[in-house]
């Protein structure tokens, strides 16, 4: 579950107005509006300007509270901090690298194109690049006239230098004052509204701006305090140490190793929270602290604030935020954790095949230096500096892919990036644009579109077949089973990255994450060599209430040609009461060698009965 930045750079839009004349642009028409935008906003009143500080109240997430921005006009360093309680972000960028902090002092360097574009444009607004000499060397563009809510707009595209993403900033053309800037990164599409001008310093300034986000994440900033030159700047536009100190082994031990189950290739371990429990989670690279509503409620950690965050379906998970006092993982113990509020029981319960209260994640990796032992079921955490590297390892360097690792890839000899997640269950899915702009990497021989994957936000949908060459390292690993995404929304649909490496790869390693020193090490176990299978009847089951219900059954497989569809119930299995059966255990069935026979007891969508037998067969 991906729960997004939700405040931090709200207020990044808010000194753009408070801008310095810029003679030059991309074209002459862009010229022109920046021209006739910095005499609406009095811009001459600025020439002194170095550095400025906004303070104002923010109300996002269902939170309200407060927020504080540093910008340098000069350099072109920003940061920005924003509390609302128990939410506590920061983010800044100091001219070289972006970064994201927390409220426990972690801090860490964006990785993924997305989360740096996102940044650097966020500061280029705040220390006024448009209005600089040469555009601070952005790439800018006008697009002509816009219209919207009954006014027309003049449209700027602008790429500042650094980012790969260009965003929108239109301006009224009656008053030439910044009115909206639109931001579009990946499956994300913001718009920031600015009103309530104000001179302050003989500069309009818009004391109230409106940030409409097509996840549904929106958010209203209101200015009360803008200061010029104010003391103390350059400290705070620093990009902070990371110093958590909210960690420990118990006992003065330097590592716990604790036992693990793989179900369908997820990693779940036994966690107690506040002391109670224990509580089974799914350990997830590609996630955040989790926890299930009813869990929440049992150790008194109570919800506050409504967002939505987004998973690998195209809809969003309503969701809260909540402290709890303390989370332990063999004797690893952590304190004072954020936590978002989702039902894990009946979304990943439904979808997994198995109980799940809640998930770990990054929170815990960038504490620990992590080892997933697939081969002996068990995760070792041990303390920064306490970890011994382990013998015959191949060190592949990651960076942040917003909280999940990012290492360099090959996919069928294309240099690629690649992210790593242990809490998705296949071996490979690609990108729906990595798959648009490589059209060349898509097998010559693929199932129809179906459901691949199931989790925060739905069905994920895509088709399968057979990757060539996967390379990590000095590693090939070769005729694996790849999902080509045909997701518009969703993690699935995110731009920069052509796939996310699942847990029926890593599993033929052993894997240790030192999130300090930014490297994955890989150390092949016996099950390197083995071939990659799938399973055999083309079904996408989840549990709804209790019933084994298909929720998908793949054109030309066996399911589907034996006349299943999605809505149907399976009641039982080889004569077996699919009550008495877990969902995984039904799953495997599935799994079982090309020509065995499964008999299904079906109940029909239309109220109908009847046994269906499937002969298992490999499809991919």
């Amino acid at each position: 579950m991906n729960v997004s930045r939700l405040a931090a750079g709200v207020l990044a839009v808010a000194v753009l107005t408070v801008a310095m004349p810029a003679p030059a642009a991309a074209d002459s028409q862009a010229a022109r509006v920046i021209a006739a935008s910095g005499k609406a906003l009095g811009v001459s009143s600025l020439r002194s300007v170095n550095t400025i500080r906004i303070d104002g109240t923010v109300s996002a997430a269902g939170l309200t509270g407060t927020a504080t921005q540093y910008a340098d006009i000069k350099t072109g360093q920003f940061a920005e901090s924003t509390n609302l309680a128990p939410l506590v972000q920061l983010d800044g960028y100091d001219g070289r690298v972006t970064w994201n902090g927390d409220g426990t002092h972690l801090v860490w360097t964006n990785g993924g194109d997305s989360e740096i574009a996102s940044e650097i444009n966020q500061a280029y607004l705040a220390t006024l690049g448009l209005w600089q000499p040469q555009a601070r060397g952005a790439t800018v563009a006008s697009l002509g006239k816009k219209a919207a809510d009954g006014r027309t707009y003049d449209a700027l595209r602008i790429t500042p230098v650094g980012s790969k993403v260009p965003f929108e900033l239109w301006f009224d053309s009656a008053t030439h004052l910044p009115a909206k800037a639109l931001f579009v990164n990946g499956f994300t599409t913001a718009t920031t509204t600015f009103s309530d001008y104000r001179r302050v310093h003989g500069v309009m300034i818009p004391y109230k701006q409106h940030v409409e986000s097509s996840d549904g994440n929106n958010a209203d900033v209101a200015i009360h305090r803008v200061a010029v030159n104010p003391p103390g700047a350059q400290a705070a536009l620093a990009r902070p140490q990371t110093k958590p100190t909210d960690f420990s082994i118990q006992d003065g031990k330097t590592s716990t190793t604790v036992p693990i189950v793989l179900g369908e290739n997820h990693v779940y371990l036994d966690v107690m929270l506040n002391g109670k429990g224990p509580y089974r989670f799914i350990f997830d690279t590609g996630g955040s602290n989790v926890v299930d509503p009813e869990v929440a409620k049992e150790i008194g950690a109570f919800g506050q604030g409504s967002a939505q965050g987004s998973g690998v379906g195209s809809q969003t998970e309503n969701f809260s935020f909540a402290n709890i006092g303390t989370l332990q993982v063999g004797e690893a113990l952590l304190k004072d954790q954020l936590f978002a509020i989702a039902p894990t029981r009946k979304g990943f319960g439904m979808s997994s095949g198995s109980h799940v209260d809640g998930l770990i994640g990054w929170e815990v990796l960038a504490r620990y230096i992590t080892t997933f032992d697939y081969a002996n079921d068990r995760v070792t955490l041990a303390l920064p500096g306490a970890a011994t590297p382990p013998a015959g390892g191949h060190v592949v360097p990651f960076v942040l892919y917003g909280t999940q690792p990012q290492i360099a890839c090959t996919i069928d000899g294309i240099p690629s990036e690649c992210t790593i997640d242990t809490g998705a269950r296949d071996t490979i899915s690609f990108m729906t644009p990595f798959v648009t702009d490589n059209p060349q990497v898509m097998p010559a021989t693929t199932t129809a579109v179906g459901v691949d994957g199931f989790g925060i936000g739905g069905p994920s949908m895509g088709k399968l077949g057979r990757v060539q060459d996967v390379g990590i390292d000095d590693f090939r690993l070769q005729n694996l089973v790849g999902d080509y995404s045909v997701q518009n929304e969703g993690a699935l649909a995110a731009p920069f990255v052509a796939a996310n490496i699942g847990g029926n790869l890593l599993r033929r390693f052993t894997v240790t994450f030192d999130y300090y020193n930014g490297t994955m090490t890989l150390v092949p176990n016996a099950a390197f060599d083995e071939p990659d299978a799938y399973e055999r009847s083309g079904l996408f089951l989840i549990n709804r209430a209790g019933k084994i219900t298909i929720v998908d059954a793949r054109p030309g497989t066996p399911a589907a040609d034996a006349g299943l569809v999605k809505g149907d119930v399976i009641t039982a299995v080889n004569g077996a009461a699919t009550t008495t059966m877990t969902l995984g255990q039904i799953r495997n069935l599935f799994a079982q060698p090309a020509g065995s026979v499964v008999t299904l007891d079906i109940a029909g969508k239309d109220g109908s009965t009847r046994s269906v037998k499937l002969t298992l067969r490999d499809y991919v």
